[in-house]
């Protein structure tokens, strides 16, 4: 059985989630042409801001961007890796942590009772860490009760760690999860369909440009070396570190209220929070197709990401010319989304942690075999070209497929494949839809 874990891609979260743009970073998401520029502004911004500025606010870190007056977004609870040094436009600036005062747990926050929804002056979760079911939906608890701060409250505001990548040199992602509905379900019989792609990275100690940001030693204290709690306006992190989330509040898992919280919160009170940073390998839960085990310190965001949908039928070949699959019995896109253009959204889930998602409505396609496409486009003339410097590759022998479900395993080409031009690599899944409640197969 598959459960959702805190920080987890879960199929369940999209609909809470904040829905972003895509922009470059302040740091500058340069050409090849100006390098030199580009390098000494990245080594500046990883000494203050490693997000580059982003979006938001510079009063108190805000999320919304509006100070605590306004409904505020979902907290980054996991690091990021901006492969291509280009963030999405609106990510939240770094700043001042802040969470609520909580007086009185059973009556100030929610409980394990369940609510369907939960208003906004609902400023905590009082009561043990959730798991959800991915198959039954069933909850479970562990642990002991204590405050969560609640997700998309201006009250509490955290921000994990991120950090632009020197475009100069090509990052190879070391694993793709693809979501958990596109991988383990047979056949699709709904039309609203869910689509989650997320690129994961491994960090050595010894990696000479992020490896400075890796805890060596979790056992040492709660807030271990490198790592500091942001105070000040325009203040990160500084190392890659996750935040406790709660899981879903009972009532709100699997619906578009779904809320999470963290632990993290005051060390003073009625029910002190924990004070204590995650370590991120122990979060995010990454086994590959030989079931080996690869530590995720990281979610990667490339600029450069498109996501492609197909029918397909036979044995389709790539077209590096149109950056779409080709053959008989192949249809043209009934899908085409680039970052790069705005139209493929980056999302902050429930749980703090960034998806490319998006919600296909295939309720006027043909039933068949459907091909999604997550694809890094490059940046000469054949076939789309991302505006952004591509920095970002999928390696042979490098790049894992992880976490894949019992019904479908996506496929990877990896960069130079002899189907690729310059793009960075794809992977693949293939749906069959059918007709929903039964019947004959419209194609």
């Amino acid at each position: 059985m598959r459960t959702f874990h805190a920080n987890r891609t879960s199929t369940y979260h999209w609909a809470t989630a904040v829905l972003l743009g895509v922009g470059a970073l302040g740091v500058g998401a340069c050409s090849s042409t100006d390098q030199s520029s580009q390098t000494h502004q990245l080594a500046q911004a990883m000494k203050g801001r490693p997000d580059g500025g982003g979006g938001g606010s510079d009063s108190g870190g805000a999320p919304d961007g509006g100070g605590t007056t306004e409904t505020a977004a979902s907290n980054v609870s996991f690091p990021l890796i901006f492969s291509d040094n280009a963030a999405p436009s609106g990510f939240p600036a770094d700043g001042a942590w802040r969470f609520a005062t909580i007086t009185d747990p059973p009556t100030q926050c929610a409980g394990e009772g369940g609510a369907t929804s939960l208003s906004s002056d609902v400023l905590c979760y009082y009561g043990r860490h959730v798991t959800v079911s991915s198959e039954t939906g069933a909850v479970s608890f562990d642990g002991a009760p204590k405050v969560w701060w609640l997700q998309k409250r201006a009250d509490n505001f955290w921000k994990a760690f991120s950090v632009g990548h020197d475009i100069s040199t090509k990052l190879t992602v070391s694993a793709v999860d693809v979501g958990d509905l596109l991988e383990s379900t047979p056949s699709i019989a709904t039309r609203q369909i869910r689509t989650e792609f997320n690129l994961l990275q491994s960090v050595s100690a010894e990696d000479p440009e992020l490896g400075s940001y890796v805890v060596s030693n979790w056992t040492a204290h709660s807030v271990p070396k490198p790592c500091v709690i942001p105070t000040a306006t325009g203040q990160g992190i500084g190392c890659f570190a996750a935040l406790g989330m709660s899981g879903p509040v009972p009532g709100t898992q699997q619906t578009i209220n779904e809320a999470q919280g963290t632990d993290f919160g005051p060390g003073s009170g009625a029910s002190p929070g924990t004070q204590t940073l995650v370590d991120p390998t122990t979060v995010r839960i990454a086994t590959d197709q030989q079931s080996v085990a690869i530590p995720i310190h990281a979610i990667v965001y490339s600029r450069c990401a498109r996501l492609v949908i197909q029918k397909i039928d036979g044995t389709p070949t790539w077209d590096k010319t149109t950056g779409q699959w080709a053959g008989a019995g192949v249809g043209a896109p009934v899908v085409n989304v680039a970052a790069y253009t705005d139209a493929y959204s980056a999302e902050i889930n429930s749980g703090g942690g960034l998806v490319y998602g998006y919600n296909w409505n295939a309720k006027s396609v043909a039933t068949g075999t459907y091909r999604l496409t997550f694809v890094l486009d490059g940046n000469d003339s054949e076939g789309p070209r991302c505006s952004t410097t591509l920095a970002t590759e999928f390696t042979d022998g490098v790049t894992k497929l992880v976490n894949v479900g019992e019904a479908n395993a996506p496929q990877i080409l990896f960069a130079g494949n002899s189907q690729l031009g310059d793009e960075g690599g794809l992977v693949y899944i293939d749906l069959n839809l059918i007709t929903k409640g039964g019947g004959s197969a419209r194609r």
